[in-house]
């Protein structure tokens, strides 16, 4: 019923699932309120186990739902689906799926993106968690991937920021108990003394929304006590474009020549000591103030020299 999948062992007595508890050989070792809440959730009146179909408009107080096989069901879906293309065009449609977090729709999450695909929509709605968001939707922004969950097994620190595992994700609470167990160190950014903060090694209790400012200054040390991954920065970031200083703007190869593209950033080539349009350039600097030629595209013609900046 969520992304951990944790293992569990399921009691069915009579045909009737009455226990689940968690399956001490699993890797995850752990079972959350949810897992052990699943047969109060297969046996809910309230859950809905059939296809049902309206008859009555919208807005009517007695919907007038009418139990219908899965085939009529789908076939109707398909109907309506293709009326909808025929008319408006695919784009009309957006598909939707329920958060990964909170139900089973993690093993269907990718077809439903492919079924999107197939009839031609871009429009996929989705409900998600805000501590989900910004490690895969987020990641995938920055990087092109999901951000993987953390090595808990092989760590030597933990960085514990504004998250409560043993609340919201027991299965990585084992891990980091485990690690916690084998030397590893703790260290928890949270304004509240959570479970983890309690016992973490470096408990670092910021005021709410002043997580940005700490940020800023641990990039500040990297920085000042050079620990920083250079090579990342230049391959992965925007670290190496050159900033205008006169408009606070990057650099592009259009400010450099009037034929030059306004989606080519520029950086500057520390081994040729000059501006350089290659992207991802092993030799650009990422420190320093450079003085460059622009070319303005003004009547007369003058060529201009401004500073850029780096880091």
């Amino acid at each position: 019923m969520c992304t951990s999948r944790c293992g569990v062992l399921a009691t069915v007595r009579d045909g009737i699932l009455t226990q689940v508890n968690a399956d001490p050989d699993h890797p995850n070792g752990c079972i959350c309120v949810k897992g052990t809440a699943a047969p109060e959730i297969v046996y809910s009146p309230d859950r809905m186990q059939y296809p049902m179909v309206r008859t009555r408009p919208k807005g009517d107080a007695n919907p007038g739902w009418v139990r219908v096989t899965w085939e009529q069901a789908l076939n109707l879906a398909a109907l309506r689906l293709n009326d909808i293309k025929d008319n408006y065009g695919s784009e009309a449609v957006v598909f939707s799926r329920a958060t990964t977090a909170g139900s089973a729709a993690i093993d269907y999450d990718g077809w439903l993106q492919r079924l999107a695909n197939a009839f031609g929509s871009p429009n996929l709605l989705t409900s998600n968690h805000i501590c989900t968001w910004n490690r895969r939707v987020g990641s995938k922004y920055t990087y092109g991937v999901a951000m993987p969950l953390p090595d808990f097994d092989n760590a030597q620190c933990m960085l514990i920021w504004g998250v409560n595992p043993p609340a919201t994700s027991p299965a990585q609470a084992v891990r980091v108990n485990r690690a916690r167990n084998r030397g590893a160190k703790l260290i928890v950014i949270d304004p509240r003394q959570t479970t983890l903060a309690a016992r973490a090694d470096c408990w670092l209790r910021v005021r709410p929304g002043a997580d940005g400012e700490l940020a800023m200054a641990m990039l500040n040390v990297l920085i000042e006590e050079n620990l920083l991954d250079t090579e990342f920065a230049r391959r992965w970031t925007n670290g190496p474009f050159l900033v205008r200083c006169d408009n606070n703007q990057l650099l592009t190869e259009r400010d450099l020549r009037s034929e030059g593209s306004v989606d080519t950033y520029i950086v500057w080539d520390e081994h040729r000591d000059a501006p350089s349009a290659t992207q991802q350039h092993p030799g650009a600097a990422l420190f320093g103030t450079f003085t460059v030629t622009l070319v303005m595209e003004q009547r007369s013609g003058v060529n201009l020299r401004f500073r850029c900046s780096k880091i």
